[in-house]
This record gives structure tokens, sequence and C-alpha cells, in this order.
């Protein structure tokens, strides 16, 4: 039973001693924590206008549920009237439903007390309830009457009753329909001008295992002085943030043609010491900086020859680790002795004398038992011994154990080994990397090179395990731009086309006309290709850079996807080669490239560019305005530090009860975030891209910048989003599905086809936006994502996005730096 309030306690303690037991305790309404929210989180009202009038009145709490507030509470101290609490909040739930279309009052119920005496009713009438708080006794008919108008069950009932009302329905793709899915999966082939350069090409701009590549790391590495800057708004995005840390022990990699000295020092150091110990050094970046690239260019190429001569080295890929890596320690020892052996270190486990030299502590460690047997039986010492070294051969932990004692004790030598790759994995999996290097350092007494992303480093510092390096030096690299790799890997392709390509080339125009050409020709439509894309002034660069964020393999792909695709016709191909600056390549074909790949129509599984108006039918309220929403709040808070101490990340929770406010539901947040996280809208402290929780932190990523701040409006990609995008008025959904029937027949559409599938986008979305307005709360916000998204429609309908320059345009926009 909740003891009552005596006179000359305040409203807060009415409040904490009162209220909140009884909405949250089981006994009485039994409200989750979640659903109570405090003044904080409401918005002002001004209630009483006709009386005395209370401007900016807020209640004590509120339950919401579905994002509807569903009952308010006021709290009096004892010296005031319960009376007017119940009146007060009436006021407000008035106030509340005022905003809501006619029939529709989601603030239903209403709750006073002063601590002695209890008030509850619907917002509309008199109260039900109306007793001491000692009344209130379990089992008791006053509770079960309290209990039927306000518990968790029966305002969820209520809640869901309203949202049903609120909830826009029959939210349908439009392709899915007569032959549409067959049209949505179809593919088309390459062009048939790459058709005979895509196993040259492909040699080049494909990311799979680019590091085992002597050409790649030899002549296409990007050094630390050839690294340029960004567009102003894009490096915001992209720029390293952690390299220009302040604090102790960071220090930037800077390689050069002839050398790297911090990392020498380090390998020199250990190559120095008399007796050999472990040491780990850490080196960070994001995923796709070149971090493997750099360690096999090092002992490649940039070690002086005194330290090459007497260093051994070990690669071990974690991209073939075991999926548990907590169980890894077989495999890495295992892949350790393969690496040894495979880069070169001087032994042969097959050879018998080799075998007596890398295993001889542990013949010295037996060596008492095979003179037992010897004397038992002539012989049987040596057959004993023979059965060792076949076991400890096929031990792995041994074998790695005793090879390395004979590498860096009997030869004077010393291992460096890498563990390569780690930075792919998520957060969790690198922790547990971590705790296996220092396990294998210590144990194989080398220097160990443990690759990680900087974000993991960053957050995780301070915490075990990785507190046991906080004062250890951290090795940092920092990615080469797109443009800069891409030019590298052109060069080196051109030198290989001019010998291996066959010497005439032959495609086909779409009229039949075959077309051959000398292979030296070749280069010049590569060429034209590099320089539509990133020398011309256009925003096409600042796209395609910023899809591919930080991430050189992602670059890589993409380049070789708008080399081959289907989608660059032969016409174009044809005009390049000649020299022809008339339909050279535009900025809509690399945007459908990159958002159809090799179909012919955009849909989820296709290209690198995500649809930021995908929501799902069976959301509580769906609406395609959600992902807006969440990468435009996340844009506003870019430059703060979030709620895990790094600049820009905040938790996914947080993130639903902000978009809460504007009355989108929980559930259908956390969905879009999962959405958003899967295509690299926003990215993830977890470092995870499939799994998200709520308490995970993520942050806003240069892609899903550049989708709301340039493709938005672009006609291109607003109107191939359309057939999968789910679109809840079927007269629309008619005629995209039409528009589709023509593009297949025709090939393409027209200009205005696409302008007008684009208004009628446009005033769908308007209508949505104006159903969202019956919010108080989102009506009266001036900035939203929806706002936003409208202005770049209207500025596509116009033309106005295409006047833009590099980078955006001239004209100040709210998602500039």
């Amino acid at each position: 039973m909740i003891r009552t309030c005596d006179i000359g306690e305040t409203e807060g303690d009415v409040e904490t001693k009162i209220i909140l037991p009884i909405l949250q305790k089981d006994t009485y309404l039994g409200i989750p924590n979640g659903y109570i929210k405090s003044k904080d989180y409401l918005s002002p009202r001004d209630i009483d206008k006709g009386g005395s009038k209370k401007s900016g009145y807020y209640p004590d709490f509120a339950v919401f549920i579905n994002s509807l507030p569903v009952c308010v509470i006021e709290a009096k101290s004892p010296e005031n009237s319960t009376q007017d609490a119940y009146r007060e909040a009436c006021l407000y739930a008035h106030e509340i439903n005022r905003s809501y279309p006619s029939q529709i009052n989601p603030c239903c119920v209403v709750i006073g007390s002063n601590g002695k005496t209890i008030r509850a009713g619907f917002w509309d009438s008199d109260p039900v309830v109306n007793c001491p708080i000692e009344d209130l006794v379990v089992g008791s008919k006053t509770l079960s009457e309290f209990q039927e108008l306000s518990s968790f069950g029966v305002l969820t009932v209520l809640s869901d009753e309203i949202s049903s009302k609120l909830r826009l329905s029959d939210f349908r793709r439009p392709f899915n329909q007569g032959e549409g899915p067959a049209l949505i999966n179809s593919k088309i082939g390459s062009n048939t001008f790459a058709a005979d350069l895509s196993p040259i090409l492909r040699r080049y701009f494909t990311s799979h295992s680019q590091q085992e590549e002597r050409e790649i790391y030899e002549r296409a590495y990007i050094l630390s002085s050839e690294i340029q800057s960004h567009d102003r708004n894009l490096q915001a995005f992209l720029k390293d943030r952690i390299t220009r840390s302040k604090s102790a022990g960071r220090t930037e990699l800077r390689p050069k043609k002839s050398g790297e000295p911090h990392l020498e020092g380090v390998v020199k150091s250990q190559v120095s010491k008399t007796r050999s110990e472990g040491v780990l050094q850490l080196l960070t970046g994001p995923v796709g900086a070149g971090k493997s690239l750099f360690v096999r260019r090092y002992k490649e190429f940039l070690q002086p020859n005194e330290i090459a001569d007497v260093t051994h080295w070990a690669f071990l890929n974690f991209n073939d680790a075991p999926p548990r890596l907590k169980d890894a320690k077989e495999w890495a020892c295992s892949e350790f002795v393969n690496s040894l052996s495979d880069e070169g270190a001087p032994f042969d486990l097959t050879d018998g004398r080799d075998q007596e030299r890398i295993f001889s502590s542990k013949i010295r460690e037996r060596r008492a038992f095979y003179d037992r047997v010897n004397k038992v039986n002539e012989g049987r010492g040596e057959l004993e011994k023979a059965r060792d070294y076949e076991q400890w051969r096929q031990d792995p932990e041994i074998c790695a154990e005793c090879l390395s004692r004979y590498l860096q004790g009997d030869r004077g030598g010393t291992i460096v080994a890498v563990f390569d790759n780690v930075d792919r994995r998520d957060t969790e999996e690198q922790l547990i990397t971590f705790q296996l290097a220092l396990w294998f350092m210590s144990q194989m007494r080398c220097l160990l090179i443990l690759q990680m992303r900087d974000v993991t480093f960053e957050r995780f510092k301070n915490e075990p395990p990785l507190d046991t390096y906080r004062s250890g030096t951290v090795f940092h690299i920092s990615p080469p731009r797109f443009v800069e790799v891409v030019r590298r890997r052109l060069e080196l392709s051109l030198e290989h086309l001019s010998i291996q390509a066959p010497d005439t080339v032959t495609y086909t125009l779409s009229s039949g006309t075959r077309i051959s050409y000398p292979r030296s020709k070749a280069g010049e439509f590569l060429n034209a290709i590099y320089s539509e894309i990133f020398q011309r002034p256009r925003n096409i660069s600042t796209i395609v850079e910023a899809l591919a964020g930080r991430d050189v393999r992602r670059a890589l792909d993409m380049f070789m996807s708008i080399i081959t695709s289907g989608h660059m016709s032969e016409e174009n191909i044809t005009n390049i080669a000649r020299g022809s600056r008339e339909n050279a390549i535009s900025e809509y074909q690399i945007i459908r490239i990159l958002m159809r790949g090799d179909y012919r129509y955009f849909s989820e599984n296709s290209g690198f560019i995500a649809n930021i108006f995908y929501c799902d039918s069976n959301w509580v309220r769906p609406s395609n305005f959600i992902i807006p929403e969440i990468l435009f709040w996340l844009f506003g808070k870019r430059k703060l530090a979030g709620d895990n101490g790094q600049m820009g990340y905040f938790s996914v929770l947080q993130i639903c009860e902000v978009l809460g406010v504007y009355g989108f539901v929980n559930s259908d947040v956390f969905d879009a975030c999962r959405y958003a996280l899967k295509n690299n809208l926003i990215e993830a402290d977890t470092l995870s891209v499939v799994e998200l929780s709520l308490d995970d932190c993520v942050k806003i990523t240069a892609s899903g910048w550049v989708h709301m701040r340039l493709l938005s409006e672009r006609m291109e990609y607003l109107a191939s989003v359309l057939p999968v995008t789910p679109i809840n008025n079927s007269g629309l959904r008619s005629v995209i599905f039409d528009k589709m029937r023509i593009e297949n027949k025709f090939g393409d559409l027209r200009f205005h086809q696409i302008r007008d599938l684009t208004k009628h986008f446009q005033q769908y979305l308007a209508v949505q936006k104006t159903q969202l307005d019956k919010h108080h709360e989102y009506a009266n916000e001036k900035k939203s994502g929806a706002v936003y998204i409208l202005s770049k429609i209207d500025r596509a309908l116009s033309g106005r996005s295409k006047k833009n320059g590099k980078g955006g345009g001239s004209q100040l926009d709210l998602l500039d730096g």
C-alpha cells in the first residue's frame, strides 16, 4: 500500500512517492517506465484561455504508446486541491486533442493527485475515480475501477484504436503487379565495348585480394604526399578526425617512396633486442584505407636491407578465420607456420634435419625418456623420437612455438606477424582478436602488427581489453581519395591493354552497326570516362566519392561497374572514342549505372545507391519520410559529442524518442534505422552492417549525406526508386507501372515522362506531409526531413539543381557544412 503525503511535503514528493509508484507497479497500473514521459519530453501548451490563462503549461507526466499521448498526469502539493490538478490535466488533454482530426482524441485519460486524494477519468468528463489514496488497496473495487480505466493494457488498446485511425494504409510497391516482378528482376548485359577488355580491367578494378597483387602494392600505391583533399562539404564527412587527435601515443604513418620511419623504428627496436620479447603494434584506420597494402608494400619494398635480411614475415588473413574467433588459436598457429613458409623463411618441415633443429628444445626435454626405452629395446628411442617429430609437426601450437624459437633464437632472426583484415570484423570480434593477439605475441615472442578500425580503438581504448594498450603507440593510416586510386589503376590497366587486348576490338551499336577500332583507342575511352567523372566541374565526382566513403575496395568496384555497364550506350562510347563532346557521358547516366548495376531497373538488390523513401507496409504507421527524418536529424547532430563520446554518434533509442515526439512509432523508426545501416546511409559504432540494437550508436555517413543533399534533387534518382517504393496511392502506382512498361518496350523514358513521374511523386509526398502535420509537434517543426526533401524535389522540377557547380553549387543548403 502506498503511503499518502503529508502537509508540508512538496509537489516533487507527490510525484516520486505517489504518482510514479501508482503508474509503474504491477499491482496498480503496471506501465513500463519507458512509456512514461516527464516534462522534458512534452511540449508546452497554453491552457484555460477563457479563465486564468496559463502560458507554456506542462503536465508532470504523460503516457505515450505508439507515440501517442494517451494519458496525462498532473501532481499538486498536499496544500493544493486534487480538483485543480484534474482540471488542468483535462485542459492540457483538450489542447492535445485539438491538434488531431475530428473524432480522433488520443489523449483520452487524465489523472490528478495532491498526494492525499486522486482523481481519474476521461478528458471530457467528470472523474470516474475520486477517492483517498488509501482506498487504492489490492483487491478493492476502487482499484479495479481505476485499473479498468487506466492500466497499461487498457491504455494500449485505446492507443491501438487511435493509431489505426491515423495509419496510412494500403502501401504497396508499384512493380508488384502483372509482369512487374519479372521486369524488376531482369538484367542487362555488359556493354559490348567492354566485353573484350573486362578480363584485363577486372585485375585492377576489383577489390578481391588486392594486397596480394605485387603490381598493385608496388606501382599503384598512393603515397601520403599524393593524397588530396575532397570537396569542402564532402571533406567534412570523410576527413579523419581521429588523426587530428591531440592525445598522446597516436602517430600518423606517412609512407614515402623510400621508406616509413615510424614502423621502421619499431622493427629495428625488435631486431636489436638480444633476448626477443613479444611486442604488439596497433595499426588503425577505416575499412578499405589501405592498411593491408601498406604493410605488404613495407615488407617487400620499404625495409632497409639490414632489416630485411634478418626479418621473417607471416600474414594471417582473418577473412579466412573460423566463425568463432574464441576458438581461433589453433587456426592462427597453423596459418602462422604456413605463411612463414610461403614468405620464404629458411625452413622445411618435411626435411628431417630441419625437424631436428626446429624441435631441438622438445627433444632435450624428452632425452631421458629416449635413453630409458633404448636400454629396454635398442633403437626404440629413435622410433619414439620419429613419432614425436611427426606429432609435433602436426600440432599447430607446438609447431608454431618451436619454429619461432628456432628462427629467432638459433638463427638470430626476428619474426613480424601481421593479423590482416581484422578490421573487416565487427567490434566484438575485433576485441576478441586483440586478446588473441596478446596471447599469440607472448607465445611466439614476435612483433605482432594488429589491424583495427579507428572507431573501435577510440571507443574502447579505456576499457578491457584495450586498456592494456593504453600506453602503447598507435599507428594510423588515412585512406587516399577515390580519384587518386582510380587514376593510378587506370595507368596500369592501359599499359596492359596496349599489350594484351586484341589487336582489333569490335562492338555493336543499337542500330546493329559493327564498330571496329585498334586497341590503342581503348585507352582514350577509359581516360575519357575518368575525365567525365572526376575532372569536369560537376557534382558526379562528389556523388561517387561519397557513395564509396573511405572504403577504397568499394570505390574500385564502383568504377568497374561504370566501365562495363550495359546502361552505358555504345553510341556514347563511339562519340568519346572520336573525341566528340556531344552526347558524352551525362550525370544522369552515371547515376543510373550506380543505381541499377547490371539490372534493368533499380531494386533493393542492385547497384550502390539506396532508396531513402523506403518503408514497410507492416509498420505500425508507415511513412515514406521516416528515413529522411532520421538522416536529417543525425546531420544536425554531426558536430556534437554523441552518446558514446564520439562526434556525431547517437543511440538508436534516442533517435526513436526524438522522432516519437513527432508522431513516428518507435518500432518503425528502429526498423528504418536497420534499413539505413544495411544500405550504408548510417554507420554503427559496433561496426556491424547487419545487427543493430537500441543501445547501439549510429551516425550519418557521407553516403547518407549525398543521398539527401544531391540525389534527392535528381529526377533520375527520384523516378528510378519509384517502382520499388511502397506507395499508398493506387492511382500513382498505376502511373508508375505504366511507365515501367514503356521503359521496357522502348528502352528508356523521355525527359517529360521522367518529369511527370517526379511531379506526381512530389504531390503524393505533399499529401503525406499534410497527414503528418496533424501531429502538433511535427506541424510546429519548421526544419524537418520532409520539408527539406520536398524543397529538393521542387529544385529538381524547376531545373535549379542542374545549375549547380561542383560540390552542390553556390546556393546555401541546410546540409552544407
